[in-house]
């Protein structure tokens, strides 16, 4: 059988420059570019970053996907993506040759990204593609980085954990107990619920928030109260550290 390759590129957080040599090597050799795309009519922001490092001959395959707390809702349009993907990988390798594609995603491949579910969903329906990963600059590096927050030291713990709603404030309060940074991803409209928790225990004050970071549109605030009221990208981070 002929062989068919993906590799899954973290692109990391925004920034074109924060691609690895590595990654980049990979999405110039790959015949295919699968890349993300969140709402139909709305552009791949994967693809945007990626586009200086493509050729004018890769063939791109957008998969759209649903974004749902609701894993029943999510389900249909990962199944759609593995049969896109396989059908893409399957037509070139009919042409002769191997089919090298690549799923090109922001951030970390394996720290809350989209593919993994795609995953699940080729190795049930489409076993003998070998996928590889290559990491990439994580949203929560790039963020610590731009405020210059550390987020571990010699024997410190760190939690990273999805943003909290309301009613998970005691978890919340227990992870600050027990760890001495805390990193809540994909803030977005739970900003309110963050401030409100932090403020609660005591932590607002130990807390900076930051969004899009390494896109244009970056930005950083220390004082999370003027965030009261205000809608926040899906792309934010809130962390916490002790003093």
């Amino acid at each position: 059988m002929t062989t068919q390759r993906i590799t899954v590129v973290g692109l990391g957080p925004g920034d074109p420059d924060l691609i690895t040599i590595k990654g980049m090597r990979a999405i110039a050799d790959a015949d295919i570019i699968f890349v993300p795309r969140s709402r139909d009519g709305e552009s791949s922001l994967a693809l945007q970053i990626a586009r200086p490092w493509l050729r004018p001959d890769q063939q791109v395959v957008e998969l759209g996907l649903v974004m749902a707390r609701d894993a029943a809702k999510m389900t249909p349009a990962w199944q759609a993506a593995a049969g896109q993907i396989h059908a893409a990988l399957a037509e070139r390798a009919g042409q002769g040759g191997a089919a090298r594609g690549a799923y090109l995603l922001l951030g970390d491949p394996l720290l809350f990204g989209t593919f993994t579910y795609i995953w699940a969903e080729l190795a049930k329906d489409a076993p003998h593609i070998q996928i590889d990963f290559i990491p990439g600059v994580t949203s929560v590096a790039a963020a610590a980085a731009a405020s210059q927050v550390v987020l571990g030291a010699t024997s410190d713990r760190v939690a990273i954990i999805p943003a909290i709603d309301n009613s998970d404030a005691d978890d919340l309060r227990h992870l600050v107990e027990q760890f001495e940074t805390v990193v809540l991803m994909k803030v977005g409209r739970r900003i309110g619920h963050v401030i409100d928790t932090l403020e609660s225990i005591g932590m607002l004050e130990n807390a900076v928030f930051a969004e899009r970071v390494g896109l244009p549109e970056q930005r950083l605030v220390r004082d999370l109260r003027e965030l009261r009221g205000q809608e926040c990208s899906y792309f934010s981070i809130v962390i916490v550290r002790k003093s």
